[in-house]
């Protein structure tokens, strides 16, 4: 039943839950340069910074006449708004111009130029992945022209880290969705937060958790099977992954207020908790590797896993080689006789 209910919680979640990939790319200092957004009506979100005022990121995109331009600048909780407040500047074919762009800023040869300034912070949470941050400027038009637009976030005074989210058709592919862990860490860390304390969620669980284990379970102590804790380990490193979800969005809800996302985050963080219950009571059975049906839920167990962000895919391998090599070696011998 724990199965079943992690694989449909997966499909439930999978299909209905909307969230950006994100990415980090260099910035491009220049028109020349600008980080190539190759499908800009797709969700993404740039996380960077501004080394000081003055100084320009560029964005490039091709769109379509018509096709909706939809963008949103954001910054880290942890920043003054009042003290670091980027603006947008868009630029192509077909626009008129708006607001006055400041002398360092690099425009195109032909097209209009739109400066869109920061406007009243709003403090916001979000669930996928999950943070929390400033919302601070927004635009959503749609193309007048077939062509090639440039967006540049600056900043007249000073420098500051920046979110910027393109697009609205949510869409992973398949390795963008299993990295989404390691892509969270990276917003984290531009978030203020440091990469030992984003993983000591994942380190303690499993740890204090074996201790526990060698504690509590007077049978465990004497078993001299590899298998069984590398599977276990896999097991709470899948618990970890449930329990550090749920700390950042306790994090995250401490500084801004909560909203109805909180539950999409602790439906995700239950998905892996529900994997690593399911795989600890299949592993501390006496005897489980010689279970031919709790050798096929484990290789299941592990192969769902990375699709629920369960493990930072060593929780998985853990799982599965040592599952797969005793089934493997008990069906040749079974091919022997």
């Amino acid at each position: 039943m724990i199965l079943l209910a992690g694989i449909a919680l997966i499909g439930l979640l999978t299909s209905s839950v909307s969230g950006h990939v994100p990415v980090a790319p260099e910035p491009g200092e220049t028109l020349d340069t600008a980080v190539e957004i190759v499908n800009p009506t797709k969700s993404w979100v740039v996380y960077s910074d501004l080394h000081e005022g003055e100084e320009p990121h560029y964005f490039r995109f091709q769109i379509n006449e018509g096709e909706r331009i939809r963008l949103t600048l954001m910054i880290p909780i942890n920043q003054d708004p009042s003290e670091f407040r980027p603006a947008m500047a868009l630029m192509g074919p077909g626009l008129t111009n708006e607001g006055v762009a400041p002398s360092y800023l690099e425009t195109p040869e032909s097209g209009g130029v739109v400066i869109v300034q920061s406007g009243t912070p709003h403090p916001e949470y979000e669930g996928f992945t999950p943070t929390s941050f400033y919302a601070m400027a927004d635009v959503d038009i749609s193309a007048a022209k077939t062509g090639t637009y440039f967006l540049a976030v600056f900043e007249p005074s000073s420098g500051g880290r920046f979110a910027l989210a393109l697009g609205y058709i949510e869409s992973f592919s398949l390795d963008e969705w299993i990295l989404v862990p390691f892509s969270v860490m990276i917003i984290h860390q531009w978030n203020g937060q440091s990469l030992l304390f984003i993983i000591s969620p994942f380190v303690a669980t499993t740890i204090v958790g074996l201790a526990y284990l060698l504690m509590k379970r007077q049978d465990l102590r004497g078993r001299n099977s590899l298998s069984t804790w590398l599977v276990v380990t896999g097991g709470l490193m899948f618990i970890a992954s449930g329990m550090a979800m749920l700390l950042q969005m306790v994090v995250a809800i401490s500084t801004v207020p909560a909203n109805a996302q909180v539950v999409v985050t602790t439906a995700f963080a239950m998905i892996p908790l529900l994997l690593g219950v399911a795989t600890l009571r299949i592993a501390l059975r006496e005897n489980w590797e010689l279970d031919s049906s709790a050798l096929m839920k484990l290789l299941i167990l592990g192969a769902v896993a990375p699709f629920a962000w369960a493990g930072l895919l060593i929780g998985p391998v853990l799982v599965v080689i040592p599952s797969l090599i005793i089934l493997l070696i008990r069906r040749q011998r079974q091919s022997d006789t």
